[in-house]
């Protein structure tokens, strides 16, 4: 049986310009067209459409990355999540100095 405390996925977020983020996360929440949904570890393969909202990282670090995104999809299978979206609109929960 799988420890599920320690399990990790492979997440890869990119815009059409720019990788957004990429690394190994326990958690992801993704805004899908018909609401928010979160994505562990061994998660049944998913393709969803997004669009525009939050996308939600937990590293396995503990760290939390939060990235304000419009429209793309998400596609998960064998713990591999990639997440691809037109454009990134600015990073929402890390304050950005001036």
């Amino acid at each position: 049986m799988a420890d599920t405390g320690k399990a990790s996925m492979q997440v890869n977020i990119v815009s059409a310009d720019r990788p957004i983020w990429s690394g190994q996360a326990r958690s992801v929440t993704v805004p899908g067209t018909k609401g928010s949904m979160g994505i562990m570890p061994d998660h049944e393969p998913v393709l969803a459409l997004l669009q525009e909202g939050n996308i939600r990282v937990q590293a396995t670090d503990g760290s939390r990355q939060s990235f304000h995104v419009d429209s793309g999809f998400a596609s998960f299978d064998s713990n591999k999540l990639t997440v691809a979206v037109d454009h990134y609109l600015e990073d929402v929960d890390q304050g950005q100095q001036s």
